[in-house]
């Protein structure tokens, strides 16, 4: 298996042991006014950045294609059921796909709505929906934090924050 789909499955396991050490309660909690999503919300942002990878058509991947109030913010457990899906999907993906030529569409203005074509690749894409999971988990562990909720110490980490205290 491809080094970047085991960090990325990596990373989706440190989310998903993450959710089965909260309640439901601290699932639909945010920190306000520091965050204002909770950490359900987060977390199906994080997913919908997979999923969008898992339904392309056509080779092209839509990262506007947000699921905002999906039970999957208000539900733990279709949480922990999404990850594994994606999970599997991961594990099971053709190393030969990885390279395909795909299209990413996104919207990047914040003035007006403005859509950007761009080009990638399925492998580039797995990192990069990764890489913002753990970026998501960083807020997710200030939201935490506040609910004097304990977590792996490297949690919210990038990799290479990882690396970097590992040498230390």
């Amino acid at each position: 298996m491809p080094s970047s789909v085991t960090g990325a499955i990596e990373i989706l396991n440190q989310g998903y042991e993450f959710l089965c050490s909260i309640s439901d309660s601290d699932y639909l909690c945010s920190a306000k006014p520091h965050i204002t999503s909770s950490i359900g919300e987060h977390t199906r942002h994080t997913l919908d950045l997979f999923h969008a990878l898992i339904i392309q058509e056509d080779l092209t991947v839509d990262y506007n294609t947000r699921r905002r109030g999906h039970a999957v913010e208000n539900e733990r457990t279709i949480a922990l059921s999404e990850i594994q899906y994606v999970i599997n999907w991961l594990k099971q993906i053709d190393p030969i796909l990885l390279s395909t030529a795909i299209t990413i569409e996104t919207e990047v203005s914040m003035n007006n709505q403005v859509f950007h074509s761009i080009p990638s690749n399925i492998e580039r894409e797995i990192t990069f929906a990764a890489l913002h999971a753990n970026h998501h988990y960083a807020m997710i562990k200030v939201i935490a934090t506040f609910l004097e909720i304990q977590t792996c110490h490297a949690f919210g980490y990038a990799p290479t924050t990882a690396s970097y205290l590992r040498e230390q």
